[in-house]
C-alpha cells in the first residue's frame, strides 16, 4: 500500500486513541461526580477535594451543602467540592490495602 493511502488510516487511529485514552475517561468521571452531587443527602459522610472529612447536615439550593466537620462546627461548601462518600468500613478497608 502506498503511504498516501495509509496516512488517513493512521490519522483515524490516532484520533480514536486520543478519544479512548483522554476524552472518554474524563467524561465518565464527570458523570460520576454529577451523580454523586445529585445523591448527597443529610447524614452522608464525605471527603472534600481539599481533604476535609465531614457529615452532610443540609443540602441547599444553588449547589451548596452545609458540612459538619466537628461538634458545633459547620461549613458551607460547593457540592462540586465533594470528592467521594466515605464510611468508617470503607476507610478501614482502604487503609488495610
Amino acid at each position: 500500500m502506498s503511504s498516501a493511502v495509509l496516512l488517513p488510516v493512521y490519522i483515524i487511529i490516532f484520533v480514536a486513541l486520543i478519544y479512548f485514552v483522554g476524552i472518554r475517561p474524563q467524561q465518565k468521571r464527570r458523570r460520576e461526580m454529577e451523580e454523586l452531587a445529585r445523591t448527597l443527602s443529610p447524614g452522608d459522610e464525605v471527603l472534600t477535594t481539599s481533604g476535609i472529612y465531614g457529615i452532610v447536615s443540609e443540602v441547599e439550593d444553588g449547589g451548596t451543602i452545609i458540612l459538619q466537620v466537628a461538634e458545633d462546627v459547620d461549613i458551607r461548601i460547593s457540592q462540586q467540592a465533594v470528592a467521594r462518600k466515605t464510611s468508617p468500613e470503607a476507610d478501614a478497608a482502604a487503609a488495610a490495602e
